[in-house]
Order: structure tokens, then sequence, then C-alpha cells
């Protein structure tokens, strides 16, 4: 029987991608202004290559989400030879700012008024802190504190997704048996991989009607849906 429903945080519940690209060409836009003989394309592949370079640092344990987030500007500017002054803080401020203000949630995530006979959380990758750009923050931005009961971030708990222990923390906070546990997110390799891993019921939101070509059988979730409220009917099932 299913007890709890958690939830994945971006792009599950809400369209982070469309938020970080308004962030980002809008940065970009005011760098350029600063900086008018840099070219986008130069800003754009360095933008690449340090994201890449952090998050390898990141996957490997050598430093946390909050370090990718504070550190992600002075590599760029060290990437373009640009001085790391004041325009450098400024625009990482203004990205913060306006990453956050651009992220709405998704029609279905209505769905959480439904969901009253179940403990409701969150299970999300990234930054446990104050700051502007940082999941706690979202969550409170996007008015899910008052709609969920638990939230369990990677940055708090030491490990990430699709790490188990993550997975295991937030069961326990819910007060249940991982098997007593639906999970819906909208990755393989961090949501179902880990939820499978971990024996709770996996459920993959799949917004972008990608092609699902499971691997290993850890990548196959228990079920697949393109709606939220697809959720209802399957624990609906459970129940039986």
């Amino acid at each position: 029987m299913i007890k709890a429903v958690l939830f994945d945080l971006d792009g599950t519940l809400c369209d982070s991608d469309t938020a970080w690209s308004i962030a980002q060409n809008e940065t970009f836009q005011r760098l350029r202004k600063r900086y008018p003989y840099v070219l986008e394309e130069a800003i754009t592949n360095a933008w690449t290559t340090v994201h890449q370079k952090l998050f390898q640092q990141l996957d490997a344990g050598k430093c946390s989400m909050a370090a990718v987030r504070d550190s992600r500007f002075q590599c760029l500017f060290e990437e373009l030879g640009l001085p790391t002054d004041t325009v450098m803080q400024e625009l990482n401020d203004f990205f913060c700012s306006r990453y956050i203000t651009s992220l709405y949630l998704y029609e279905d995530v209505s769905v959480l008024e439904e969901l009253h006979a179940y403990h409701v959380g969150i299970i999300t990758n990234g930054a446990h802190d104050e700051h502007t750009d940082s999941q706690l923050s979202k969550v409170r931005y996007l008015g899910l504190s008052e709609r969920i009961q638990s939230l369990t971030i990677s940055g708090e708990i030491g490990v990430r997704k699709p790490n188990i222990e993550i997975f295991k923390v937030a069961c326990e906070r819910a007060d249940v048996l991982p098997e007593e546990a639906m999970y819906v997110g909208d990755t393989i390799q961090n949501d179902i991989v880990g939820a499978n891993r971990a024996g709770m019921t996996s459920v993959f939101i799949n917004r972008k009607s990608e092609e699902l070509i499971p691997q290993i059988a850890d990548e196959q979730p228990d079920y697949s849906i393109s709606n939220l409220q697809d959720v209802l009917p399957y624990l609906k099932h459970k129940q039986m």
C-alpha cells in the first residue's frame, strides 16, 4: 500500500528549463553591453565549458551545488579573459534573481490538492541554503512549502540522486518504508534509477515525449505518464 507520494522538483513540478533559458539569455545580453567586443558565441561556448567542468567536480563529490553556483561566473569570466570585478558579481546576482522569478509551476501540479490521503514530499538535487538560487528558495517562491509535508535536498543530506541514501532519508521523514512510497520524476538516471534501487514505486513523467529505451533494468519505471494527474489511477491500483 502506498502511503507517501514524493516528487522531483525541476522539470517535474516546475519548468526550470524555460526559466534557465530566460535568465541565461538576458544575462548574456547584459554581459555583451558591458563588454561588446566579446562575441555571443564565445560566451555560450565558455558557459558550456564552465558548467561541464563544475558538474564533473560535483559528480565526483569534490564540491557542492552551492559551490558550483557561487563560482560559475568567476569561472566564466576567467574563461573569457575578463577581469573578475564588480560586473561579474552584478551579473551573477541578476542571473540568480531572474532565474527564480521566471519559474512557474506546471498546471498539473494541481494534483497535489488531491493527495490529502498521502504524505506528500519533494526530493531534489541542489543547494540547501538561503541564497536566491537554491532549491529551498525555489520551493518557497513557488508556494510549495504549504503544499508538502517534507523536503529533502541533496545539499542538506550530502549525497545526490541517484544515490539511494537521499531516497531513504526522504522515506524516513515521511515515516514510511520505501515500498510504501511512490516517487515521480522526469529523468531516468537520477529519478527512476534512484527510486528503483531504493525499492520505491517509480513513475516517469515524460513531459518531452521522449522515447524510453531502458539499457538496464533499473532504468525501467513502474509507470510512465505525461500528466501528473495520471498518478491518481495508479495510486488507486496500488491500494487494491
